[in-house]
């Protein structure tokens, strides 16, 4: 029997745009990710026999086949050939619903946790594997700032890529990232729908700004789409800014919005202010790179 244990990261959009519909109906996008230090934990325990069990504490969440991590175990021993039971813990502290990633990043913790402990699978399998299961899924098996393209299968690490602090605010909102691009299609064209082959997205220019000193050009396309369902996401964007943030954006399909700071002691001053809300969680996270294991 062998077990491990990791924090499981959230992820942070500091651009999402939206690209097109490709003709399978997905939307293909292009975005930059940082994941931070606001974690979830998965322990992960093989032993001999067959058979998948999940179990949770903190935030409820499914236990069963309709959870990523689940899945992600499931696709693992199916990929590998590997005949084990295993068991997974997962401790839960980021928000279902709220744009921040976390059944994707427990899902590559599963991946890459199950690989820790039996080598059966190479980098470029888990990534493949990941991509069948959700779209940030793959991004988090490398856990590091990157480019996410396609339906976010494509990935491009980013090795040089500043590192920025974070306040985050989590509304008690559950948004279903399909209701937000069911949204998004009803506001945008049939031309704009047809304009995939011929965008150009200045992606790299995007990323040397985020580099000089000039302010980070946050950007994403969902945004427009949940506020037109969801209002009370533009409210909580105007309490970041009402605090002197200059950068406030939504991050992945909602409902949690973020500011950044380059400036750590910025970041916690905001935070020490609002911690104590009652109507939303707040959260001071920092950028981070590489997986983090408990000893």
């Amino acid at each position: 029997m062998s077990t491990i244990t990791l924090l499981s990261p959230a992820k942070i959009n500091l651009t999402l745009d939206i690209l097109g519909v490709r003709p399978d109906g997905y939307h293909e996008l292009c975005s930059i990710i940082q994941p931070i230090d606001f974690f979830d934990e998965v322990s992960i325990e093989i032993g001999d026999g067959e058979g998948i069990s999940l179990e949770s504490s903190g935030i409820e969440i499914p236990e069963g086949g309709d959870n990523l991590a689940w899945k992600a175990a499931d696709m693992y021993l199916g990929e590998s050939g590997l005949s084990r039971s295993v068991k997974i813990h997962i401790r839960k502290r980021i928000p279902p619903g709220s744009g921040l990633g976390g059944g994707s990043g427990n899902a590559a913790a599963v991946l890459v946790g199950l690989n820790k402990l039996t080598g059966a699978l190479t980098e470029e399998k888990l990534l493949m594997i990941g991509g069948k299961i959700g779209a940030d899924v793959s991004f988090f098996i490398r856990s590091q700032s990157a480019i996410a393209e396609g339906i976010g299968e494509k990935i491009t690490l980013l090795r040089d890529f500043p590192l920025f602090y974070y306040l985050v605010l989590c509304p008690k909102l559950h948004i279903s990232t399909q209701e937000i691009y069911n949204k998004w299609d009803e506001l945008h064209s049939a031309r704009e729908h047809n304009s995939l082959n011929t965008y150009e997205s200045d992606i790299r220019a995007t990323v040397s700004m985020f580099k000089d000193n000039a302010k980070p050009p946050l950007r994403n396309d969902l945004e427009e789409a949940a506020i037109e369902l969801y209002p009370e996401i533009s409210s909580y964007k105007k309490i970041l800014s009402s605090m002197g943030a200059e950068s406030v954006m939504m991050t992945g399909s909602g409902s949690s919005v973020y500011a950044l700071f380059k400036n750590e002691d910025e970041a916690v001053d905001a935070y020490d202010y609002l911690k104590t809300s009652p109507t939303f969680k707040s959260v001071l996270a920092g950028g981070i790179k590489g997986w983090h294991f408990v000893i």
